[in-house]
């Protein structure tokens, strides 16, 4: 079991108590979270709570409900000085104090939110970063801790002591790592307990690879001339020598759904910026870099860029709802991307 697992994991040295008590916090909301969802149509919770978030997207109702049963359960096990959420403007405070073993938690509540009306599969996403060194003062103003604060939070994935997912599907899966490895439990709701299903997971690779894709095709002609082309190999299979042999194309417009596929499967998947987003649209700090993390810790890779070539756990974000592109996958996957790209710079 995932409580189990923890405890294991602390007595080996490769987490710390608080965080296991956060990474619990967490799956228990989880575990709240996964009820809503199938209960929502019954509970009236589909449609749109009647507003936008920082980034501009609309709110489901399960957007806010789910937001706040995350907040709760994170402020309550009282080992995180700050929280940074898709739903809230600002990152918020749940201790006086930052740089005493609190943790920086950072989550998107429910990915794919969109989809909840349909039953098709969403999640929600966390990352959980190193305390930092920002000491919050007491006498300071609120203009100032709040400055701190958001200092504090913005982190590159370098900083990242664990990530993780847990996907709303016809199985409720959590997905995470502690920098030590990829590990999934499924929820047993007879016991309503996580039980491991995936050890030690590597993306597929080689000849064990599925050749598949993932991205919005609807957007491509919106991408960049090159990435355009590449799909269009893709499409033929002419990108890996193998004309009339196309790769597979799989989309569910969730980025935990279409990440846990290729997590399984292999291939890659393409969240490039386009005319209309020139940053990208999914956020660097709780969304793009915890999955770059577990891509990594699966032996995959996740880049950014105009030529797929900067390693997404690098980047700092420049404020905490700050946007980014990623390319995701297998090695090979991303590595041949990279190499096409270069090949066809404009």
């Amino acid at each position: 079991m995932l409580s189990i697992w923890l405890t294991r994991q602390a007595q080996l040295g490769n987490l710390d108590d608080d965080l296991v008590i956060v990474i619990n916090s967490i799956a228990i909301a989880c575990k709240q979270i996964m009820g809503l969802v199938k209960a929502a149509p019954l509970q009236g919770n589909i449609g749109l709570a009647g507003g936008k978030n920082e980034s501009g997207d609309e709110q489901k109702k399960l957007d806010v409900i789910a937001n706040d049963i995350f907040l709760n359960a994170v402020q309550k096990c009282g080992r995180s000085s700050v929280i940074v959420t898709e739903e809230e403007d600002h990152p918020v405070m749940s201790a006086t104090n930052v740089g005493n073993g609190d943790y920086v938690v950072t989550f998107d509540p429910i990915d794919g939110s969109s989809n909840i009306d349909a039953c098709v599969t969403t999640g929600a996403i966390f990352g959980i970063y190193s305390p930092g060194e920002c000491d919050i003062d007491p006498t300071q103003s609120a203009e100032e801790i709040m400055k701190n604060c958001t200092e504090n939070a913005t982190q590159s994935g370098e900083n990242l002591v664990a990530a993780g997912y847990c996907m709303f599907s016809s199985s409720c899966v959590f997905m995470i790592t502690t920098g030590h490895g990829v590990f999934g439990f499924t929820l047993d709701e007879q016991i309503g307990e996580f039980v491991m299903s995936h050890e030690k997971l590597q993306i597929p690779d080689g000849k064990d690879m599925k050749r598949i894709y993932s991205g919005n095709n609807g957007n491509v002609e919106l991408w960049a001339p090159e990435l355009r082309e590449y799909v269009k190999q893709l499409q033929t299979g002419e990108i890996d020598g193998r004309k009339g042999d196309p790769w597979s194309y799989r989309y569910i417009g969730a980025l935990i759904g279409d990440f846990h596929r290729t997590l399984l499967y292999g291939g890659i998947w393409l969240y490039p910026p386009d005319v209309k987003a020139t940053e990208g649209k999914a956020r660097l700090l709780y969304e793009v870099a915890p999955i770059a993390m577990i891509a990594e810790q699966a032996n995959g890779m996740a880049t950014r860029g105009k030529l797929a070539n900067e390693r997404v756990m690098e980047v700092k974000p420049m404020s905490i709802h700050q946007k980014s592109p990623m390319f995701v996958g297998s090695t090979s996957a991303v590595q041949g991307l990279q190499k096409f790209l270069k090949e066809h710079k404009k």
